[in-house]
């Protein structure tokens, strides 16, 4: 299937809409599933180590396959006798040893998505779409302003692979691979009006979207306009207008034309192994580490990115990442415990004892089901007759109370149906550990285990941030090796992992002393370049309680880092990232003041003479509160060496360092409940009072030409004080005197 022009658009309303038509779509086909009589149908798996035939055979043929070894057995056997003479004959041969190479595997060989989707256990390519000048509109659910995301080209290929076993169930897997060529990003430069309509949309032009092969200027609006690079803006009319109220739109070219592949395995509903010519073999139980078998996962790579963004843009893009393309559905730990609920319940039960109830459930639903047809059916007569006679008011009145009982005994069947499913599913799982001997059932079974994984990684980036306006530049950053993993597991619970090989961040603000604001101190020579890891932050993150995230654990770790700052970019960068506060006050942002003390007073203030409404709005903005705060039980962060310099507003200041060696110590946090703002202030105000005291030391040193190596302890004492004086080479205990005699006489003059 080739689409030529395709514009689509991918919204909050969108979301729900498509989510909900999915989930109609699972529960119809799940509950015919499960009324049909095939659903305990029994089976029975050997276990062999190699894919077994379905007993669908005579019992002749079985005979005679019995009869002798495989030819598959017979070929790996004579391959694995070849393969060992060659060793032997090698090593006999030649007795050079081999070391591993660091470049044979690279990070985007090692994302769960990819592997799962590059295995070879395929059974049909499906369908292959490819999209010609293709552009989708994301607009977020919490910020106004709109995303437009083109590709002059981009290939789709759906694959459906052999089933896998999970959880005891086999369970159908299908991997979708994707690519882009010359993608780019666009977004509006300001807020604009919100709106969820898609008819206010500026799309791009053909001349937008398609690939350059070069950039000759050949016509006036090619020399007038920003061009085709990023950070260029895209509207309808070139130059200022009259009116500013009535100005057009203007997108801006916030990522250039780049490469994007994606890569997304998805494990779905259970497989009756009596429908298959070959079942794969179980799993063995044996391994020390388990391994993450049929967990649905979303990888997504790019190699070089370019961009350009503002404050509003990058909050648009968090809007985005967060409320859209991470949705994950609620109500998992509900189904999950329910679910670990009944398998202890049916553990004490015989496979007999468990038919019974499922077949009586059956039944039920069975009824109900009817019911509901029976009502419908009802329903449309009424409405017919009501259609032919709209005078009769009491055709509408028991019209709507068909209707109200059609939605009762669709949500009682909704129910029923999940309780069948679950019921199902732990009746096929006791014939398989039933049939595999299985007595270590309860050891076997996992209290949380991943749900869902998503990957994010490109090999280099450079993001210019700039001003409201989107042209002036207030700092580049240059990231390589970036690779982030985000993991949702059945409880609820997430882990957030971030890796960075390298970063450079420069300061673009005129007039600044340091252009250069950060930067490794040193690269490690003996690990090549896409090995090192500069940083690593690992988040793990519990169900929310009463609407507040729960962070379980935070740790930052750094290489030593050499900083160069300055007021003015730290004003900016702050400004950047938490528009709606005040810098001015900033500073004086102690780590004990509580995240909403300071509006503590004008609800009540309020509530005197607000109507109900009101009311309603005061409990909104406290919910809003609410999810801004998280609960932080442990955070770590390990010491990190500085090399520090640091401008202030003034020519000359206290405060202004040059190239300090400083030691941040490990600093840690336990049980707080903050904003992730009021986390940033309490390390700022906490590594103020851990380098303050160093930097006071190191400057007042420098201002009386004391050397530093002279406030040090020499390295025979530091031997002295870990070994103890009897293991120092020739004699300690005269060392010892020594020192202390020397001392002496210092104190004496």
């Amino acid at each position: 299937l080739v689409v030529y022009g395709l514009k689509g658009a991918w919204t909050r309303h969108n979301r729900l809409v498509v989510f909900s038509l999915l989930d109609s779509y699972q529960k119809t086909v799940i509950l015919k599933k499960n009324l049909s009589t095939e659903a305990l149908r029994c089976f029975k798996v050997e276990s062999q180590n190699t894919p077994q035939k379905v007993r669908s055979q005579t019992n002749t043929s079985q005979t005679s396959v019995s009869a002798g070894p495989s030819p598959i057995s017979n070929l790996q056997s004579s391959h694995a006798a070849s393969m060992l003479q060659k060793l032997v004959a090698e090593s006999e041969a030649n007795s050079m040893v081999f070391i591993e190479e660091m470049e044979g595997t690279t990070r985007e060989q090692k994302l769960y998505g990819v592997s799962a989707c590059e295995t070879d256990d395929v059974l049909q390519k499906k369908w292959l779409i490819e999209l010609v000048n293709s552009q989708v509109m994301l607009r977020g659910c919490e910020t106004s302003g709109y995303v437009i995301v083109s590709a002059a080209k981009a290939k789709l290929l759906q694959r459906l692979h052999m089933p896998v076993w999970k959880n005891r169930s086999l369970v159908s897997k299908t991997t979708w691979v994707g690519s882009f060529e010359c993608m780019q990003y666009y977004a509006t430069v300001d807020a604009g009006v919100p709106s969820s309509s898609v008819d206010d949309v500026m799309w791009l032009s053909l001349d937008n979207i398609e690939e350059r092969e070069s950039m000759i200027i050949s016509d006036l609006p090619d020399l007038v306009g920003s061009g085709h690079s990023v950070g260029g803006v895209v509207s309808s009319t070139v130059g200022a207008t009259s009116d500013p109220d009535s100005a057009p739109i203007q997108l801006q070219r916030i990522v250039s034309r780049c490469g994007c592949q994606f890569y997304y395995a998805s494990f779905g509903e259970n497989v009756d192994p009596s429908n298959l010519e070959e079942v794969p073999p179980l799993p063995e139980d044996n391994d020390l580490w388990e391994q993450e078998v049929g967990v649905d996962c979303f990888t997504l790579t790019h190699h070089d990115l370019d961009i350009c963004t503002n404050s509003l843009q990058y909050a648009m893009i968090l809007d985005l990442v967060n409320n859209l393309l991470l949705y994950v559905e609620p109500r998992k730990k509900e189904a999950t415990n329910r679910l670990q609920y009944m398998r202890f319940q049916l553990q004490l039960c015989s496979v007999e004892d468990q038919r019974e109830p499922i077949l009586v459930l059956q039944e039920n639903i069975r009824s109900l089901l009817s019911n509901s047809r029976r009502l419908e059916k009802e329903a449309y007569v009424k409405h017919k007759q009501y259609l032919e006679n709209p005078d009769r008011g009491d055709y509408l009145d028991q019209l709507h109370m068909l209707d109200n009982q059609i939605y009762e005994h669709k949500e009682q069947l909704n129910s029923m149906n999940e309780e069948l499913t679950m019921m199902i599913s732990c009746f096929k799982e006791t014939q398989i550990i039933a049939s595999r001997s299985r007595q270590r059932a309860s050891s076997h079974d996992k209290g949380v285990s991943p749900s869902r994984r998503s990957e994010v990684c490109f090999k280099h980036a450079q993001w210019r941030l700039t001003d409201a306006d989107g042209q002036l530049g207030i700092s580049d950053l240059i990231l390589s090796n970036f690779l982030y993993s985000k993991v949702a597991k059945t409880d609820d619970s997430v882990e957030h992992l971030l890796e960075l090989g390298y970063v450079k961040m420069s300061n673009l603000l005129p007039n600044q002393t340091y252009k250069v604001v950060l930067q490794p101190t040193e690269m490690q020579s003996k690990i090549p370049l896409d090995r090192q890891c500069l940083l690593r932050i690992y988040c793990r993150e519990k169900a929310p309680v009463g609407g507040i995230s729960i962070k379980e654990h935070l740790e930052v770790n750094l290489v030593p880092i050499t900083i160069g700052l300055t007021e003015a970019l730290y004003k900016a960068m702050l400004k950047f990232f938490f528009p709606g506060r005040d810098t001015e006050k900033g500073d004086d942002h102690s780590e004990d003041e509580e995240p909403v003390s300071s509006s503590n007073k004008k609800p009540f203030k309020q509530k005197r003479s607000a109507t109900f409404y009101g009311e309603r709005d005061d409990i909104e903005k406290m919910k809003e509160r609410a999810d801004k705060n998280h609960t932080f039980f442990s955070i770590k962060i390990p010491e990190v060496p500085l090399r520090v310099s640091y401008k202030g507003k003034k020519d000359k200041n206290i405060e202004d360092v040059h190239e300090l060696s400083l030691l941040l110590s490990t600093i840690e946090y336990h049980n707080k409940t903050w904003t992730w703002l009021d986390l940033l202030m309490a390390l700022k105000n906490d590594a103020k009072k851990i380098l303050l005291s160093q930097a006071i030391k190191q400057k007042l040193l420098k201002s009386r030409n004391i050397p530093e190596t002279d406030n040090q302890p020499q390295e025979d004492e530091k031997a002295m004080i870990l070994l103890g004086p009897q293991h120092l080479a020739g004699g300690g205990d005269k060392t010892l005197k020594k020192s202390f005699l020397s001392r002496m006489r210092k104190d004496h003059h």
